[in-house]
């Protein structure tokens, strides 16, 4: 059985922590705006049906609007998934340097396939957010 590590490889490993964290925190912000978009087109979509009819500043919405609401909400949705996939990975990620210097010492494949993983889904989260605010 392995001897554990010393204190100088588990300050490494935090080190090593560090930067995934940081990006943790910029999904929760990530998070946060979406989460907030998603409750505006909520109200949105609650505004249409609550207009009677014939009232409100102009002619009534048009089934049109609540599906484009309806798509952008489904975009949305899809954004957060992939954020959401894309913290749970860098948790992994974390967890899979700590838990290299204790049980496997080669976990470097895995570590790398998480980060690029968490990244691609990262990507892909923001690209989802691009397309809702260019066609909002």
């Amino acid at each position: 059985m392995q001897a554990l590590p010393d204190t100088l490889s588990i300050a490494q490993e935090i080190q090593l922590s560090v930067a995934p964290v940081f990006m943790l925190t910029a999904i929760a912000a990530l998070l946060t705006l979406l989460f907030n978009r998603m409750s505006q087109t909520h109200d949105q979509i609650r505004a249409l049906g609550e207009l009677p009819e014939g009232e409100g500043p102009g002619p009534r919405p048009e089934k049109s609007a609540s599906a484009a609401l309806a798509a952008r909400i489904t975009r949305i949705q899809w954004a957060i998934r992939c954020n959401v996939t894309a913290a749970i990975l860098i948790c992994a990620v974390v967890v899979s340097i700590f838990i290299s210097d204790y049980l496997v010492p080669d976990l470097s494949n895995l570590i790398a396939a998480l980060f690029i993983g968490a990244m691609a889904l990262l990507a892909a989260g923001f690209i989802l957010l691009l397309r809702d605010v260019s066609k909002s």
